[in-house]
């Protein structure tokens, strides 16, 4: 072997060869095979980008392959029906009360809806979405409704109404003296914040769910109790005032209102409000018009009259010493009150109210008739321990009115005819005299008022008499153009 080299190189045989090619023939139709998966799953995925992935649906509604404004339509269309039949039944012991969701007017929001089944599972990788649209399995979105808040609140009002069942209040009966007291009946009522609460988490967007929820009724005790008006024993005060039938709407205007206090029972520590009780003085509660005073001027309106009553039932109050929270004398003096012992009411204006200081509830009795109105007030007797009380009054001024003439070019001059009379004006206080077994203990001061004066009106005559002409005489004619007698 001097002088050659040696060959390094090694000789591939014609085997190994083939399986080299083979190999790298695979690797090729591999990355063919890779490329080209990897081509149709882009493809696939790229297919569904502006589309809905399968098998995704909103309660029952398959939204699958459609664009965002097909799954729109497809919603409203469909969904929104849906939802309108459904209901929800309230269960109360043997009642049911249905809510249909249409009373509620139920509204799906479809473009949020559509936008997040279409969006569904578009932020993954090519992999991860090509994997949810090769995918068999439904996928089922919630969509939440919004409703009308004031028709659901329409719905528990119409549920209280039907399920529950108000207490009657104890009442009681007095004839010539005798003492008669029915006792309560206890309510029963749904609790309304439950009511509420559970509705507003039971109302969903699911139109194929079923709702049934079930509430117990709790009791509801009465506001009058017979054990309260067994401790009225008798009449503790009463009072009287006068009046005459001047033929126009004021005696039934009294009667009305008499009808509406009789029969009223204030609570221990209830305050009794006079305009709250009778209300507006409205033709079409038969009220009709007669004299009321408006500053210092009468005038005809609908409930004329009515200040009697409260300044009888003022007087009465205050022999049961019932003292007032609000009370106020008219602009003017009236016939039925002495000075500084009335009281006033105008409706939204001002009041007459009083409050129970007593532990024991009081009974307003009242009638009008014969030319008389009359308020008895009834409690508990041996609790006031022989003591009476009585409002009495003391005047300070008296002002005098003036008379205002008013000239009538209609009436002859020296004639004087009377308008209206003119009415005087006071300052008077009132005090409350508390007698111990008919002997006065106490005198306390209440208040002071101050009544306007009214003008005696006289109109007088302005226009002159006419004077009687004497009648001209008949000129005679001259003698020469007499005729003769024939």
């Amino acid at each position: 072997m001097d002088g050659q080299k040696k060959d390094n190189k090694k000789i591939i045989s014609p085997k190994n060869k083939n399986t080299i090619i083979a190999a790298i023939i695979i690797t090729i139709v591999v990355i063919i095979g890779i490329i080209g998966y990897i081509f149709s799953v882009n493809n696939r995925v790229a297919a569904w980008e502006n589309k809905v992935y399968p098998g995704i649906t909103v309660y029952g509604v398959d939204l699958g392959g459609l664009s965002k404004e097909e799954a729109i339509k497809s919603l409203n269309e469909k969904l929104s029906g849906l939802i309108m039949d459904k209901k929800l039944n309230v269960l109360v012991g043997d009642k049911k009360v249905e809510l249909s969701y249409s009373q509620i007017k139920p509204k799906y929001d479809t473009e949020v809806i559509a936008e997040e089944a279409f969006n569904y599972g578009k932020d993954g990788g090519m992999f991860a979405k090509n994997s949810l649209i090769k995918n068999d399995d439904n996928i089922n979105m919630e969509a939440k409704i919004t409703y009308d808040e004031e028709s659901l609140k329409a719905f528990e009002e119409k549920v209280k109404t039907e399920v529950n069942v108000a207490p009657k209040d104890a009442t009681i009966e007095i004839n010539s003296g005798n003492i008669v007291v029915t006792p309560e009946v206890i309510g029963k009522k749904i609790d309304e914040e439950e009511l509420h609460n559970k509705l507003i988490e039971s109302i969903n967007g699911d139109p194929t769910s079923i709702v049934e929820l079930t509430f117990e009724l709790k009791e509801e005790q009465a506001k009058v109790k017979a054990e309260d008006l067994n401790k009225i024993t008798g009449k503790i005060s009463g009072y009287s005032s006068s009046y005459k039938d001047t033929g126009d709407g004021r005696v039934k205007n009294m009667q009305i209102a008499t009808q509406i206090v009789n029969g009223t029972i204030v609570m221990p520590g209830e305050e009794f409000s006079y305009n709250e009780l009778i209300g507006d003085t409205t033709p079409d509660k038969g009220y009709e018009k007669a004299n009321t005073y408006v500053g210092n001027e009468i005038v005809p309106d609908y409930g004329g009259g009515i200040c009697q009553i409260s300044t009888t039932l003022y007087r009465a109050a205050m022999r049961a010493n019932l003292r007032s929270t609000e009370r106020m004398n008219h602009s003017l003096t009236v016939s039925y009150s002495e000075p500084g012992l009335d009281a006033t009411v105008a409706n939204g204006v001002i009041d007459y109210k009083f409050k129970n200081s007593y532990d024991f509830p009081v009974y307003i009795q009242g009638y009008v008739g014969g030319g008389t109105a009359s308020f008895n007030i009834y409690g508990n007797v041996e609790a006031m321990g022989g003591k009476t009380y009585e409002l009495v009054n003391e005047v300070h001024e008296k002002y005098n009115p003036e008379v205002k003439y008013e000239d009538d070019p209609t009436m002859e001059a020296g004639t004087e005819k009377v308008v209206s009379y003119g009415m005087p004006g006071y300052k008077a206080s009132s005090y409350q005299i508390t007698y111990k077994n008919g002997v006065e203990v106490d005198r306390e001061f209440i208040a002071t008022d101050v009544y306007l004066t009214t003008d005696t009106v006289i109109k007088r005559g302005t226009k002159k008499k006419e004077t009687p002409q004497k009648p001209a005489d008949k000129p005679q004619a001259p003698a020469g153009d007499q005729k003769p007698n024939q």
